[in-house]
């Protein structure tokens, strides 16, 4: 993600880009983090999902419970309209791996195969 630098911009929310984005990041890794963004392009956007029908393999969904990008309600409809699931969940915003990287990783370990 790049900011355009003005966090005069709010959202709907009345929260900053970088509210948005990094709540509950340390600061230091939030000025970091924003030293190393660039512009996100995916051609995927513009294109159909090129399969009928998902891959027949487990899914799990795990949502941070702070996301204020991608709220949790909106996360929860979407993983039970579109993947029948209800999503597993830890604290955190919508950079989980900057604000608790060791309680992500903990939970995406749990679900390797034993």
């Amino acid at each position: 993600m790049r900011g355009n630098g003005n966090t005069a911009h709010r959202s709907a929310e009345g929260f900053s880009e970088e509210e948005q984005f990094y709540n509950g990041v340390p600061a230091e890794i939030v000025a970091e983090a924003s030293a190393h963004g660039r512009d996100q392009v995916s051609a995927e956007w513009n294109e159909p999902w090129p399969l009928g029908a998902w891959p027949d393999v487990p899914t799990r969904v795990l949502i941070a419970r702070e996301d204020r990008f991608f709220p949790p309600d909106f996360q929860r409809r979407v993983a039970a309209d579109r993947l029948d699931a209800v999503p597993d969940e830890i604290d955190g915003g919508h950079a989980v791996a900057l604000s608790h990287p060791t309680q992500l990783a903990d939970q995406l370990t749990a679900y390797l195969p034993r």
